[in-house]
């Protein structure tokens, strides 16, 4: 026993022992101590965990425990629902020389150790979930009294990264490659050169993007995230990145411009190295207290490149290879089918964490800020005087963010703050999540509607539109000809 307790004031004679800070706690009376922690023989302010980690923590409690301290209670106190950390033994038994005191009512802990008026003990502490927690020390009496409170410690767990977060990523990459190269068979490129000879449409579709989407993403994050800098900045950072990928997919699947879509992307994601530093670097540090350091401009020029290879690509196939391009533009509707179900089911598997943050605010982010793009981005077109074709278009180019992008703006600028990147990525996560919602809504209204007035051409011989013998030109069915009749 002598040995234990002299190793044991060894220990406690290498660190500052903290004393008295004044009165504090939740409940009057209660005396605020200062505990330290060590973790591996080394003192620590932070506890930094990855998920489905554990660490041994000890902790040295400096104050002079009277006889009625019974035991240590180590709670997690958790800034929202989750409960981020366990926490065993949850309670320490104190040890007053040889006698065990007995905690009322409950079974024993682990025991600690007095020394010098001080208390010595140690607890296993395993990450369970993604995010930040808080945990402190409270010194209880059998009867359920608190006497001490100590200071609260922060605890960060990171997320443990995986296999398949790899696999869906070359997915992904797979699969809008092959997008791209379709699109580029079903691209007109003589149409682009036009429209950029002639830049109303893309200058639209600019403003809406980089004047209106900062902006209402802006005052959305104020207005539902004030508590939550990580979600507000999560949301502010989506609206200002350029138009997402899958723009062009949908554009395609709902009969707008396809032309138009590809040129708008290109446009936008070559702006965004200016536009999206300076909304970020103009309006970030009134949601984060932080700094961004960084910016991932070598992942938004590969985000580029990435766009424009596959794609001239699918242009070359068409100018040499036409009867290759008609095959692989027939294709391009299953492929946009496959991509958007592979996204809404091994995605959502992939970032199942992500979801247990989604709150009806997160929701509620997620619908409003396409859904407002859309609104924004067609009015302005119509209002302008844009054909329907460019109006849808401009719309769904307004309404859907490159994400992607946003989420990789988050984590590089965000890496030393981490996992507080992760969590900035829900928002962003949720946008890609519904922005499809009210397109899917809109492909199911155009299809019945197609079904619904689609008239079966009758059988019969072909119209003559003229019976000139020299110049005989056959007329479909479909074409209008006045008919007269011989009242005779």
């Amino acid at each position: 026993m002598s040995i234990m307790v002299s190793w044991a004031c060894s220990l406690w004679a290498c660190v500052v022992v903290g004393v008295v800070a004044g009165v504090g706690g939740s409940e009057e009376g209660v005396v605020e101590v200062v505990v330290q922690l060590e973790v591996d023989g080394r003192e620590v302010e932070v506890l930094d965990l990855t998920d489905g980690d554990s660490v041994l923590v000890t902790f040295h409690l400096g104050a002079a425990l009277p006889p009625p301290a019974r035991y240590i209670l180590i709670q997690e106190i958790s800034p929202d629902a989750f409960g981020h950390v366990k926490v065993k033994p949850e309670r320490v038994d104190v040890w007053y020389g040889e006698t065990v005191l007995p905690v009322d009512g409950g079974v024993a802990g682990e025991r600690g150790l007095t020394v010098d008026g001080g208390l010595i003990g140690t607890f296993n502490l395993t990450g369970t979930f993604l995010g930040f927690t808080k945990i402190h020390f409270s010194v209880v009496t059998g009867e359920g009294r608190t006497l001490f409170n100590s200071q609260q410690f922060t605890v960060k767990i990171q997320r443990r990264d995986k296999k398949l977060d790899k696999i869906f990523t070359a997915l992904v990459i797979t699969m809008v490659s092959i997008a791209y190269i379709n699109m580029g068979c079903a691209i007109d490129i003589n149409i682009i050169i036009e429209s950029l000879k002639k830049p109303v449409a893309p200058a639209i579709g600019l403003a809406s993007q980089y004047l209106f989407m900062p902006l209402v993403s802006y005052g959305l994050g104020y207005a539902l995230f004030p508590e939550s800098s990580a979600l507000w900045l999560g949301l502010f950072v989506v609206g200002c990145s350029p138009g997402g990928g899958s723009s062009n997919l949908w554009t395609y699947l709902l009969g707008g411009s396809l032309d138009l879509s590809v040129t708008m992307t290109v446009v936008s994601t070559l702006v965004s190295f200016v536009a999206l530093p300076a909304w970020v670097y103009a309006l970030a540090a009134t949601i984060f207290d932080g700094n961004f350091e960084r910016l991932p401009y070598g992942t938004m020029v590969g985000m580029v490149v990435g766009l424009l290879a596959p794609c001239m690509v699918g242009i070359l196939i068409r100018r040499y290879m036409p009867k290759t391009a008609h095959f692989l533009k027939k294709l391009l509707t299953p492929i946009a089918v496959i991509f958007i179900l592979v996204f809404s089911t091994f995605g959502v598997y992939v970032n199942l964490y992500i979801f247990y943050y989604f709150t009806w605010k997160v929701m509620l982010a997620g619908v409003a800020l396409p859904g407002l793009g859309f609104i924004f981005g067609g009015l302005l077109a119509k209002m302008i005087g844009r054909p329907w074709q460019e109006v849808l278009a401009i719309s769904i180019e307004t309404g859907i963010q490159n994400s992607g992008l946003a989420i990789g703006v988050i984590k590089v600028a965000l890496e030393k703050y981490s996992p507080l990147g992760d969590v900035t990525a829900v928002v962003p996560v949720g946008v890609a999540t519904f922005t499809p919602l009210p397109l899917l809504l809109a492909l199911l209204i155009k299809k019945v509607y197609g079904c619904c007035h689609h008239h079966p051409r009758l059988p019969g011989p072909p119209t003559c539109a003229s019976t000139d013998n020299n110049d005989l030109k056959m007329t479909p069915a479909t074409s209008q000809i006045t008919l007269s009749i011989d009242p005779r």
